[in-house]
């Protein structure tokens, strides 16, 4: 029992340490939280603004840059991606070594559930809410709730209500900053 605990703290101070090495070449904003069990690949190309949250066992490829917008809310299991292979390639299949870089935009006060795929090249606009599960692979509009693989519209947020809340600075990630 002495040896595992010696070990598993081991594997902990590792873990903190690359951690820390990694976010600190990130652009964070303030009360930033990241949760464990988490992948960033490029964190020199990373932006995450003040009072955003992300749940354990993200993978975040940023080779073509990656920016999430202040007091944006993630569950877990997020997977972004801002690059891709050359399938149409003319030297080999089933691609490239061709890195295809296009960014990734993820507007303020976005609230993203568990599982959650996003493509290169999209942009989420504020406020915007995607529903457990879903694939991203075009852009979201201000407000939009979206759910599903054929990302379908399901509603749309009352933005009035949206924007006079921001105008307070009413942000959960700020309000509620050890939940």
């Amino acid at each position: 029992i002495f040896v595992y605990f010696d070990i598993h703290y081991i594997r902990k101070a590792r873990e903190k340490y690359i951690r820390k090495y990694v976010l600190s070449r990130s652009k964070l904003g303030e009360n930033v939280i990241l949760h464990s069990n988490g992948t960033i690949h490029y964190p020199e190309k990373l932006s995450i603004g003040s009072h955003t949250r992300i749940g354990e066992n993200y993978f975040i490829m940023s080779a073509g840059g990656v920016v999430i917008g202040e007091n944006t809310q993630i569950s877990r299991n997020l997977c972004i991606y801002s690059g891709n292979h050359n399938y149409e390639s003319i030297t080999h299949i089933p691609y490239d070594d061709t890195n295809l870089l296009n960014s990734v935009k993820i507007g303020n006060s976005v609230w993203i559930g568990m599982n959650v795929n996003i493509t290169p090249g999209v942009t989420i606009g504020d406020g915007a809410i995607i529903g457990m599960g879903t694939t991203i692979s075009k852009d979201v509009s201000k407000g939009a709730i979206v759910v599903g693989g054929a990302q379908r519209v399901v509603n749309e947020r009352d933005m009035g209500e949206f924007e006079r809340l921001r105008g307070q600075e009413k942000y959960f990630g700020k309000d509620f900053p050890n939940m």
